[in-house]
């Protein structure tokens, strides 16, 4: 039996190496000014994957086999997971994102989307596919294994759900940090733009966390629920609606950050939940308790 395979040190440890890889391998581009090459985007992109490659090595290095065995189980299982949360996640988004293009380009006189997926996928319905797999790469694949499979389950013992979700979300959010020096990114973008939009995409990365983490507490710790929830976040509010202005972007950013504000006051205030993600973090506390 492998000893201590939850402790805190795993995962000061996990976010240390995973912040480290990620900064190193984003800045290098920037200081030796070869951002926008071949290589420089080669660089760029080896470093986003270590969340997830530096949870998995945490995970195969430190788990016991039936620990292994339910890790992967909660990665990939439909069953566990359901298909209630990923649709409510497509609905939620999916207005988030009508209301508030609606709002922009009728009453804020904002340019409209040009919506170039959704073009292609018209012209070509095997389109979806390319874009699913762009959409679940680009966040989900190579940063799922490690935010919410390896790091969040220690933070909700350890801190509880709000306030482990939040730590979890502005590690998230900073992980972001050489994004805003690389042409091309969204945060870049922000930057170039307004300071305030760029240092709003903290606490909207927050929010979106406790989000995140609500539904992975209704779906019985889905971690592949969890990865869906980013996957949408990033394809109905971003990806599909490319290419677009920054106000719009940041229209969209604010009117989700007010629906995870009421749903933060809900998972706060609602005896229910509160007992459900007590309940979740109970089975945790006994999941380490059998080693």
């Amino acid at each position: 039996m492998r000893k201590n395979w939850f402790s805190t040190k795993k995962l000061v440890l996990f976010f240390t190496v995973t912040l480290a890889w990620t900064w190193i391998c984003g800045f290098i581009p920037v200081i030796f000014g070869f951002t926008g090459t071949g290589l420089g985007t080669f660089v760029f992109y080896f470093g986003g994957g270590a969340p997830s490659v530096v949870a998995l090595f945490l995970v195969f290095l430190t788990y016991p086999k039936d620990k292994i065995k339910d890790y992967f189980r909660r990665c990939i299982s439909f069953r566990q997971m359901g298909w209630k949360w990923p649709l409510i996640t497509i609905a939620v988004f999916a207005v988030l994102s009508a209301v508030s293009i609606a709002a922009g380009t009728g009453l804020l006189g904002y340019e409209m989307p040009t919506m170039d997926y959704i073009r292609a996928i018209g012209a070509n319905p095997l389109n979806i596919f390319l874009v699913l797999l762009i959409s679940l790469i680009s966040g989900p694949l190579n940063e799922e294994f490690g935010w919410r499979g390896y790091a969040l389950d220690r933070l909700l013992v350890r801190f509880g759900f709000l306030k482990g979700s939040l730590i979890l979300g502005f590690i998230w959010a900073i992980w972001h940090l050489p994004w805003y020096f690389t042409p091309g990114q969204a945060q870049y973008n922000l930057i170039k733009d307004s300071v305030f939009h760029a240092l709003m995409f903290i606490p909207s990365v927050m929010m979106l966390s406790v989000f995140v983490s609500f539904v992975y507490v209704r779906t019985n710790r889905s971690i592949l629920a969890g990865a869906l929830v980013h996957m949408f976040s990033n394809l109905i509010g971003s990806q599909l609606l490319s290419s677009y202005t920054t106000e719009i972007s940041m229209l969209i950013r604010y009117v989700n950050m007010a629906f995870f504000l009421g749903m933060i006051i809900y998972a706060a205030t609602s005896r229910r939940f509160k007992a459900e993600a007590a309940a979740v973090i109970g089975s945790i506390q006994k999941q380490v308790r059998e080693g």
